[in-house]
């Protein structure tokens, strides 16, 4: 009897280890190695710098990140960078030199990166303003309801155009063939760095925008989960960029 109950134990001890050992074998691999992963490429100038990691000299690249410079609302309340610090924002420009409204494009591009990440802002830069009404974004689609304060309308001054637009959102990436149309939304990420360009005027593009955003709030997961046993592979993510130089 002894004997037959003490075979029942071994094999109940063996089935238990076989379904454990998948998980015990999960986690050993993700504790005991350095997983190389990608990100979304990032756009702008970078440079190198040295840094020591776990008494290690290594280089480390440091990317272009936005610059801050205060400015006012239509409504002439100010409006400071730091509203959008981190946290992850899709910017464009609006030349009211040609517009007397907004376009429903754009309209219908806030809509759905809005529906989808309610947590992001959705920032309109005004070029050439002349005190044009600016509506709440609820009052033009019902889509917008709830949102007026996710959707923030920033006036840029004629002599802060080139270092916001052109030297900021815009500046010139040598790398990269396909220069951006300078009317893209432009993704950023927590730490003011570019991370995509995107033509409101495509669905496609407004779909693709949705998934890069997400993505990029996976790479803040990641990161805040797993940071002691990942690290970035710059060749990789770098890779990413279609338009990059061979």
């Amino acid at each position: 009897m002894n004997d037959s109950k003490g075979k029942k134990i071994f094999k109940i001890t063996v089935l238990v280890s076989l379904l454990a050992l998948p998980t015990i074998l999960f986690y050993f691999f993700i504790f005991a190695g350095v997983h190389k992963v990608s990100r979304l490429p990032f756009y702008g100038p970078y440079k190198m710098k040295d840094t020591v990691i776990k008494g290690k000299k290594m280089k480390d690249t440091v990317y272009f990140e936005i610059p801050l410079i205060s400015l006012l609302r239509p409504d002439s309340s100010k409006f400071t960078p730091f509203e959008l610090e981190r946290k992850i924002n899709v910017v464009h420009f609006l030349d009211y030199a040609q517009l007397d409204s907004i376009p429903k494009q754009i309209i219908f591009c806030a809509v759905e990166i809005l529906k989808h990440h309610p947590d992001i802002k959705f920032v309109t830069y005004l070029e050439h303003y002349k005190g044009q009404p600016i509506p709440q974004p609820s009052s033009y689609t019902k889509g917008l309801e709830g949102k007026d304060t996710s959707w923030v309308f920033v006036v840029v001054p004629d002599d802060k155009l080139d270092s916001i637009k052109t030297n900021g959102y815009f500046i010139n990436d040598e790398e990269v063939i396909q220069k951006p149309d300078p009317y893209s939304i432009v993704l950023v990420d927590k730490e003011r760095r570019i991370r995509g360009y995107y033509n409101p005027t495509m669905a496609s593009q407004i779909k693709k925008a949705n998934g890069e955003i997400s993505y990029l709030k996976k790479e803040y997961g990641l990161n805040y989960r797993t940071h002691r046993y990942y690290e970035y592979d710059t060749k990789i993510e770098q890779g990413t960029l279609k338009n990059k130089k061979k």
